[in-house]
């Protein structure tokens, strides 16, 4: 029995530290892998006894999956039971979270190899994302895809995207791994920098470069113990950012367009012309439209908000944005269709309302608390509260609320997502490690 435990917590680990190698592969195999995570882990728990502890925190998150599951089955006849059913299949990140939550309290859980793995696969992806460049074909033949590099992804340009999001992970791996204060190791930390903020660029991810961009001075804010390394890498960048954007016409192409969106979506957001307002008549449904239309997400999310307004307490159900949408872009051209909100925030209104929102909102400031209140604690050590701080920022990150993003619910997207909300209780194989 006692072979078949530790067999079955051996298992659960190596699954998690294929998260993000399903993850470059593809969402058969995350969906795959998260199964058999969840599978396991629920079986070595029954042998063990082990009671999952309901608190504030993973009750609200219930709650909220619930409320979703609800939404759903009132809306069925406008989703479709296909649908519904998937709705239920979200529960999987629901037992993700509280899984991984005991293995980090009850068991020796080894958390670091999974940082190792990030770590490992942040580099690789990055240089066959700079050979694709340079060279016109990634390490597997695969050329540019519509002028954009995605190197290992193939069709999907998500590479950048995939980067910026376990960059805090690889960044706890490269802090476990190298030392900052040896010369050799830090000149190699600093080379490794920089060779993923570029390769973040050429990906044209452009949301994504901005993040990683912005959060390089934010470490080098409160991260000392590299700060240096990330100095020295925005230095040898920042050159090279500037003479790629002047000879390369397709990435000069995506960056200017994007930073004439961003500048007339923030004058339209700051300063709007007063004859473009937005009146829906409740009676015959029609909409007067504007004679400056907003950008293609800003018009996403005005088509969120108004189909919101029509469901407020429970909202529209799973997948229902991309059935609803159709019913704004009829009426006017200020409305615009896509799979989903493109907004963490608005996605979990639109699907769930208010109530929702509501429960989402409890947990995510519970698991605040509880992690800043974690962090101040004195037994925790040193590289401890460097991790549980790089650990908060990438969760913070990720709920920012004016960045657009992918969907919460997604097998890929969601995995990562969600991935960084649970690793938060690292704090507590912090603990469990030093007993």
């Amino acid at each position: 029995m006692i072979f078949k435990k530790n067999f079955l917590l051996t298992t659960a680990e190596i699954s998690f530290y294929f998260f993000p190698i399903s993850l470059i592969i593809g969402s058969l195999f995350v969906n795959l892998n998260l199964i058999f995570f969840c599978f396991i882990g629920l079986i070595y728990f029954f042998l063990n006894k082990v009671r999952f502890k309901i608190n504030l925190v993973n009750f609200s998150l219930l709650l909220f999956f619930l409320v979703l599951i609800l939404s759903s089955y009132r809306n069925l006849s406008e989703i479709g039971t296909e649908n519904f059913i998937k709705s239920l299949f979200l529960l999987k990140f629901y037992l993700l979270y509280i899984i991984l939550e005991n293995f980090i309290k009850n068991t020796n859980f080894e958390l670091k190899y999974f940082f190792y793995v990030c770590f490992f696969s942040i580099i690789f992806l990055s240089l066959d994302l700079c050979l694709q460049y340079f060279n016109g074909k990634n390490i597997l033949g695969f050329p540019p895809h519509d002028g954009r590099f995605a190197g290992m992804f193939g069709h999907e340009a998500i590479a950048g995207a995939f980067l910026q999001k376990i960059f805090i992970f690889s960044l706890i791996g490269m802090v476990l791994i190298l030392n900052p204060k040896e010369k050799y190791q830090s000149l190699v930390i600093t080379c490794i920098l920089t060779l993923i903020i570029f390769a973040v660029f050429v990906a044209s991810n452009r949301i994504s470069f901005v993040i990683l961009f912005f959060l390089f001075f934010l470490l080098i804010y409160l991260l000392k113990i590299l700060r240096r390394n990330l100095i020295y890498s925005l230095i040898l960048a920042i050159p090279v950012f500037y003479i790629v954007f002047q000879n390369d016409v397709d990435i000069k192409t995506r960056y200017s367009g994007f930073i004439f969106k961003t500048k007339d979506a923030l004058t339209s957001f700051i300063k709007p012309p007063q004859n473009n307002s937005l009146v829906r008549d409740k009676k015959n449904s029609s909409i007067k439209s504007q004679s400056v239309l907003p950008p293609n997400h800003g018009k996403i999310y005005l088509t969120a908000v108004e189909s919101f307004k029509d469901r407020k307490i429970l909202g529209n159900g799973y997948k229902s944005f991309r059935i609803r949408c159709s019913i704004f872009t009829k009426e006017s051209k200020n409305y615009l269709c896509s799979t989903h909100p493109h907004n963490y925030h608005l996605e979990v209104l639109h699907d769930t309302g208010i109530l929702g929102f509501l429960f989402i909102s409890i947990f995510t400031f519970a698991l605040l608390i509880k992690s800043i209140n974690d962090y101040k604690q004195k037994e925790i050590s040193y590289i401890g509260k460097i991790i549980l701080v790089l650990l908060l920022i990438n969760f913070l990150i990720e709920i920012f609320p004016l960045k657009s993003s992918g969907s919460l619910f997604t097998t890929w997207n969601g995995t990562l997502a969600w991935l960084a909300v649970t690793l938060v209780n690292f704090v507590n194989y912090k603990k469990n490690e030093n007993r």
